[in-house]
């Protein structure tokens, strides 16, 4: 589960009493030894954490090894990766909105209605609900096959 010798406390399963292999060990250790290097464990310290960490078992026991850090930049959580973009297709279509009202005399107006719910109250609705569809860690929602259930 380790992610090429990178491990954080959300890496792995949401069950933190899994047991653990040798690649989540090593990767936790490397977080030990970086974090020695830039001062946060003296020798001691550090050599108790390396035992530690090749004696866990779950990733309960890795996460308590490396919960006293401060969360590095692949921990961080995104910000603003998901902000409002800005699109030109409503300022495009707009002159087509009001040239059609025109040509038809006001027949048309009811095209006002629709056009504000597509480009301006549908961003809001989705923007708030896309957030929501992702779970805590990020992983989108898992759905069942179609089928009977193996």
């Amino acid at each position: 589960m380790a992610d090429e010798g990178h491990y954080t406390r959300r890496s792995g399963p949401r069950n933190r009493q899994l047991r653990v292999g040798d690649g989540e060990r090593e990767a936790v250790a490397e977080v030990l030894r970086r974090e020695h290097l830039a001062g946060r464990l003296d020798n001691d310290e550090f050599d108790e954490r390396v035992a530690r960490c090749l004696a866990a078992k779950t990733y309960a026991e890795l996460d308590e090894l490396i919960a006293d850090f401060p969360a590095d930049e692949f921990e961080a959580p995104i910000v603003g990766s998901r902000g409002w973009r800005f699109s030109p297709l409503p300022f495009v279509l707009l002159p087509l909105l009001v040239a059609a009202i025109v040509v038809s005399h006001g027949r048309a107006a009811w095209l006002v209605v629709p056009f504000l719910v597509w480009f301006v109250v549908r961003p809001f609705f989705w923007r708030g609900f896309g957030r929501r569809a992702v779970g805590p860690r990020g992983y989108g929602r898992r759905c069942r096959p179609y089928g009977p259930s193996v």
